[in-house]
């Protein structure tokens, strides 16, 4: 029994327990996470002390660790963009740290994550600093047009109007935002020496909400000359992500443990659709499939016949719009730039043919293509797909279902279904529908709303549950086979943007 210990990005449940649920009934890797008391809680950081303690102390007989930075460094996703600057990450003593795992076990594969620090292009505090909720938007702009500036110069509306935010913004807020920001850059880098000195074996730098200029373009343009300069291209995966950064080592860990070769082959809705810049992204679709599957130890297959896996990747249209419009400010270019109904059959004749295929659903942002489904349901794929996945980002999916079918491609069909049919809750029915039904017209009735549920999470949940009970008895119509479903929901940050989501099945 091979063993691998994991540290997540953060407690929230697509960065722990969905990822730990692929391993429940494999019987030949086990993983061991740390006890939800040292992962602290959104902006409340972890036990960075006692987590490390933990870690030294299961790596001792591990084949692996699978590692987030952020949370190993800073005691999280959130901690990693909020602290102090007294608080600022100890560099040397996280390096020694490492350097000390490989010293007491020399055989031991680290896989580490480190993100290059997002900023999001809207105001908002509930992620970020203080300030962020009045000044978020500004600060985004005034970044871009500085990263511009330096890199292709400004016409003079954009001189004029980098010269009015730099009024806008206060300076105290700038300077503090660009000193954490070198302060990150700063662990990056050193993660990238890391790996030259072979401490850290693999090392994925994704970057959360990227865009082609800006405060997170610059802090790029530092990190991959390095890598380039080091020859390191092999050893270090750079793409936009990062939630699904966690599925994507773990899938890489597992396949080091089983050794040889697994390839990918990404089919794709429509030719047009994979070129598309996904929305929260900076580069076409397709480049990033090639990235995520390099990234979870597998190679992209020239042909369907030569690969272990098909990843079926549903596309958008002419540009990419967010999953809760689909049905009420539809894209007239889902229809006319993409077949879905050739892309289905092709997904059958593979399925038929008796190729594993996986659905990468990245048609939408923020959801599932409920299109899709309802045609895969209709023609009895669902069940048979080894994997499936569209949620948030293109590249939170592309990583989960790639990493979905790799972990569990000797799993029992019906251990699979059940992943499956779990993502279908959450991703289509939850995110594409019932998120925004809940929050435009229940949560108001009650002085709630999308960041606050107050003390009504439970009410919330009951009627969350309910509202995707009914969309699955609905859109399901073949795959469920006469079952009842019985979802159980939770909100880890008390909040609607994610859920915990698990089900039980009533026959009937």
């Amino acid at each position: 029994m091979s063993k691998i210990v994991y540290i997540p990005l953060d407690e929230r449940p697509c960065n722990l327990a969905y990822p730990l649920r692929l391993f429940t009934q494999l019987d030949d890797v086990t993983v061991v996470a740390p006890p939800a008391a040292l992962l602290g809680h959104k902006k409340l950081p972890a036990n960075v002390s006692a987590l490390r303690d933990f870690l030294k102390a299961e790596s001792v007989d591990a084949d692996a660790v699978v590692y987030s930075t952020e949370m190993l460094a800073y005691g999280g996703l959130l901690p990693s963009r909020i602290y102090p600057e007294a608080d600022k990450p100890d560099i040397a003593d996280y390096e020694a740290f490492l350097k000390g795992l490989k010293t007491t076990n020399p055989a031991l594969k680290l896989y580490g994550s480190n993100l290059i620090m997002r900023t999001p292009r809207y105001s908002s505090g509930d992620e970020e600093p203080a300030y962020y909720e009045d000044y978020g938007a500004e600060i985004f702009r005034y970044g871009w047009l500085i990263d511009k500036e330096n890199r292709e110069g400004l016409d003079d509306a954009e001189r004029a109007e980098e010269r009015q935010l730099s009024r806008t913004v206060p300076a105290e807020d700038i300077a503090d935002y660009e000193q954490r920001r070198e302060n990150n850059l700063k662990v990056n880098l050193a993660n990238i020496d890391l790996v030259r000195a072979g401490v850290i074996d693999y090392l994925a730098i994704p970057q959360d909400d990227s865009a082609p200029y800006g405060y997170t373009a610059h802090d790029q343009a530092a990190v991959y000359p390095l890598i380039k300069k080091t020859r390191l291209q092999a050893r270090i995966g750079t793409y936009p992500g990062a939630d699904e950064a966690g599925y994507t080592l773990l899938a890489r860990a597992v396949q080091g443990l089983t050794g040889g070769s697994f390839s990918i082959y990404p089919l794709y809705a429509s030719e047009i659709g994979k070129t598309q810049i996904p929305l929260y992204e900076d580069r076409p679709l397709c480049e990033s499939v090639k990235s995520h599957i390099l990234s979870a130890g597998a190679q992209v297959a020239l042909s369907p016949d030569s690969a272990d896996l098909i990843l079926a990747v549903n596309t958008p249209g002419k540009q990419m719009i967010e999953a809760r419009d689909q049905r009420t400010h539809a894209d007239v270019t889902y229809d006319t730039y993409r077949n879905l109904r050739a892309f289905v059959s092709q997904i059958g004749g593979l399925l038929d043919a008796g190729k594993a295929v996986a659905v990468a659903d990245s048609a939408y942002a923020n959801g599932a293509d409920l299109e899709l489904i309802e045609m895969l349901d209709t023609q009895g794929l669902l069940p048979k797909l080894a994997a499936y996945r569209g949620w948030n980002t293109n590249c939170n999916t592309l990583g989960s279902t790639i990493s979905a079918a790799m972990i569990q491609r000797n799993a029992k069909p019906a251990v699979r279904w059940h992943e499956i049919l779990t993502a279908l809750l959450d991703d289509a029915f939850y995110q594409s529908v019932v998120r925004g039904e809940v929050t435009d017209n229940w949560l108001p009735r009650f002085g709630l709303n999308y960041f606050d549920l107050k003390d009504q999470a439970d009410a919330v949940g009951a009627e969350v549950a309910k509202q995707i009970e009914a969309l699955a008895t609905t859109t399901l119509q073949h795959s469920l086979a006469g079952a009842k479903l019985q979802p159980q929901i939770s909100f880890p940050w008390n909040r609607m943007f994610e859920i915990n989501c698990a089900y039980t099945t009533l026959e009937v």
